[in-house]
């Protein structure tokens, strides 16, 4: 059931989760790729999968891994 608060919140068009990641992989596509024409996985893949483990809610990666 939709409450009247979630009728009120008007999501904005360039000021979400979905535009941010799509600039920042815009940002790291720009990025040269020196590595040698034999890799697999494309540079902006790399750093995305970089920035997803560092943007996880603990502050480092280490800390992340207490609860493993």
């Amino acid at each position: 059931m939709e409450s009247r608060r979630d009728k009120d919140i008007k999501q904005r068009k360039d000021l979400n989760a979905d535009t941010l990641y799509s600039l920042i992989r815009s940002s790291f596509e720009n990025f040269e790729d020196h590595r040698s024409e034999k890799v697999q996985i494309p540079l902006a893949d790399a750093f995305m999968s970089a920035f997803a483990m560092f943007s996880l809610k603990d502050p480092s990666f280490r800390l992340s891994q207490n609860y493993i």
